[in-house]
């Protein structure tokens, strides 16, 4: 961890093929997100490249309901998965989500995820992106662990 990253890893007890498959759904994610803050995807299809938007609606206790806009800033398949948010329309804010997935000898995965702020530079988003703690992200790994189960 770091003053602009928060980064954290645990051992899921699932094939890497199968993380990365749930992974790259986001109508997944908000049965995933460990901050409560991810509602619903409006994309409805899997992420299969860089470039590749997916548009999630979100609620934060103090701000409401919005839209977000991810683009796919990395996409290797079985290994690595990464987007920067953005408001609908905009351009990414700075701001990276990223996973990275690496098979273990027991056919099981070692997932490390990551948000990444160092690129930010607007003073009120750099508020906002710091809210979401690292047990927030630890329980989305259990989360994807236990949708793997």
């Amino acid at each position: 961890m770091s003053d602009t990253q928060i980064s954290v890893s645990d051992i899921v007890d699932a094939p890497v093929e199968r993380v990365f498959a749930l992974l790259a759904d986001p109508d997944r994610h908000p049965d995933l997100d460990g901050s409560g803050t991810v509602r619903a995807s409006h994309t409805h299809l899997a992420i299969t490249e860089v470039g590749d938007v997916f548009v999630i609606d979100m609620e934060h206790p103090d701000r409401g309901r919005y839209r977000v806009e991810n683009h796919v800033v990395r996409y290797e398949p079985d290994r690595a998965l990464a987007w920067a948010p953005a408001r609908p329309g905009a351009e990414p804010s700075g701001h990276v989500w990223s996973w990275e997935l690496e098979a273990t000898d027991d056919d099981r995965t070692r997932v490390t995820h990551t948000h990444d702020w160092s690129a930010v530079t607007d003073e009120a988003i750099l508020s906002r992106v710091r809210e979401v703690t690292a047990e927030q992200m630890r329980m989305t790994i259990g989360r994807l662990a236990e949708a793997l189960a």
